[in-house]
């Protein structure tokens, strides 16, 4: 097999979880690094800007700058450009999510906003959900960074994402664009971004209908590590095969 030209990273599951370092990832990243692969870092978490991932990453004891991650948050804000042009919008999400589309040339604006543009709120209120609500039934565009329905934690599951969009969604009846993975507008960010082949990626991650998902859907060879979401039992039932099983990223080679 050929050497790949990059490694793409999931990162809660995979390389940490909660505040805990993987045992073992550091090594392995640096071993890949070696090899002469990329390693890119591409979580669907839109609530930090690519700089605070990469410090978190740092701080961990993983070496990494902000151009080694692709955040939701900022696929989001590449996506809209790409396909509408600067745009005014009105975020449903944290300061990441806000400042990433801020330096894309976007502008932040809560009435007369283009699009809503949705991510995990750990302030999401009844006032929020009524403002997107009248956005969304005047016209404005509904995207959401992505769907992940509960956030993993050290002590349990929190609401995710995909929570506030649903609500969203039920209100409005809108169906919003959705750029995190598995869908196709990040991957398609990733691989823009970094001037890579599909075909010569392998997308590593700890959960099947994300993860996993994203990487067969865009034409990667894929790996799951069971150290996060996905156990081998879950692969029949889903239906989602990854190419390659592995204990962790450890085993990576």
């Amino acid at each position: 097999m050929n050497r790949p030209a990059a490694y793409i990273l999931d990162l809660d599951g995979v390389v940490y979880r909660g505040r805990t370092v993987i045992p073992g990832a550091c090594e392995s990243i640096d071993q890949l690094r070696s090899s002469g692969s990329r390693v890119v870092f591409l979580t669907n978490n839109a609530t930090r800007t690519r700089e605070a991932i990469a410090r978190r990453l740092k701080d961990m004891g993983v070496p990494c700058s902000a151009g080694d991650v692709i955040s939701s948050a900022y696929a989001a804000s590449v996506y809209i450009k790409e396909k509408y042009g600067s745009s005014t919008i009105y975020p449903v999400g944290e300061q990441g999510l806000v400042e990433e589309l801020e330096r894309a040339g976007h502008t932040i604006n809560r009435q007369d906003a283009e699009y809503v543009v949705v991510g995990l709120d750990r302030e999401f209120t009844y006032e929020k959900l009524t403002l997107a609500l009248d956005l969304l039934m005047n016209g404005a565009g509904f995207i959401a960074t992505n769907t992940d329905a509960m956030l993993p934690t050290e002590h349990g599951f929190l609401p995710g994402a995909g929570s506030m969009v649903a609500a969203i969604q039920a209100a409005s009846g809108v169906v919003p664009d959705v750029v995190g993975k598995p869908n196709k507008p990040i991957m398609d960010v990733l691989l823009m971004e970094y001037e890579l082949k599909s075909e010569e990626c392998v997308m590593v991650g700890d959960r099947l209908e994300t993860d996993i998902l994203a990487g067969i859907r865009a034409g990667m060879r894929t790996v799951l590590v069971l150290t996060g979401a996905s156990g081998i039992e879950d692969i029949e039932s889903s239906g989602i095969r990854p190419d390659t099983v592995l204990d962790s990223i450890a085993d990576l080679e």
